[in-house]
């Protein structure tokens, strides 16, 4: 979800900077699909004729169409994301080593530092869960083996009359696939509760920010296949590591 947040905020301010460059000879702009790395959206031609306009009714015919042929060109570029501080340097280096290019100029609205502390907090968020998931996956792997420890001799009975390891271990399957069922319930709850009622949550300063749609549907089945996906792998590294051991 801060992924989306991060990618729309992007998206929203992507038009609130322009890169303006003036050449001594007219821009070929298929040389320019991308800057400094980062694709250019589009390249708009600007019209010189309001500089023409200005001082032509003190300028003969001859020296309007001399002005016409010496004027520099005029481009403002867009890309297709708001570059940062740093990503801005880089453009007008790259920019800058063209020799058709004799100046630059770059306005923009200052979003960089909101801009940085969301891919701040989304990278802390994405590094936080990583390692949740891997603390989440070892309590649930030594509560499996509790469970098999606790029903070590019906699996051992089972297994001595012919049955399955999967079949032998079903209670401890079926408490596995409980517990995944109520974490899911329990989070997807909280979550859905979350996304309808943000605007209690946060300031409203932050709805500019956070104006994104979430798709809670598509949301919620991620955390039910996480739910799941986390119990059955674990379920299932521990039936083959008991195998092996029982072998």
């Amino acid at each position: 979800m801060t992924n989306n947040i991060v990618n729309n905020y992007k998206k929203a301010i992507s038009n609130d900077y322009s890169i303006v460059i003036i050449t001594h000879t007219p821009l070929i702009k298929e040389d320019f699909n991308t800057i400094a790395g980062i694709k250019v959206d589009r390249i708009n031609t600007l019209s010189n004729k309001s500089i023409i306009n200005n001082v032509k009714s003190t300028l003969s015919e001859s020296s309007i169409d001399l002005l016409n042929k010496r004027l520099p060109h005029f481009y403002e570029i867009h890309l297709e994301v708001f570059p940062t501080t740093t990503e801005l340097k880089k453009i007008r280096a790259t920019l800058l080593n063209n020799k058709n290019i004799k100046r630059i100029e770059i306005f923009s609205k200052n979003h960089n530092q909101i801009y940085l502390l969301l891919l701040m907090i989304n990278d802390i968020i994405i590094t936080l869960f990583g390692l949740i998931l891997i603390f989440v996956v070892i309590i649930l792997s030594k509560q499996v083996t509790i469970w098999f420890l606790a029903h070590n001799q019906r699996i051992m009975i089972f297994q001595l009359h012919g049955a399955s390891i999967l079949y032998s271990a079903a209670p401890v399957i079926k408490h596995a696939v409980y517990g995944a069922f109520l974490s899911f319930i329990i989070s997807g709850s909280l979550f859905v509760f979350v996304s309808y009622n943000l605007h209690m949550l946060l300031p409203v300063e932050l709805d500019e920010i956070l104006n994104t749609k979430i798709f809670v549907e598509l949301e919620v089945l991620k955390l039910f296949l996480l739910s799941f996906g986390i119990s059955i792998v674990t379920i299932f590294g521990v039936l083959f590591r008991y195998k092996i051991k029982n072998a």
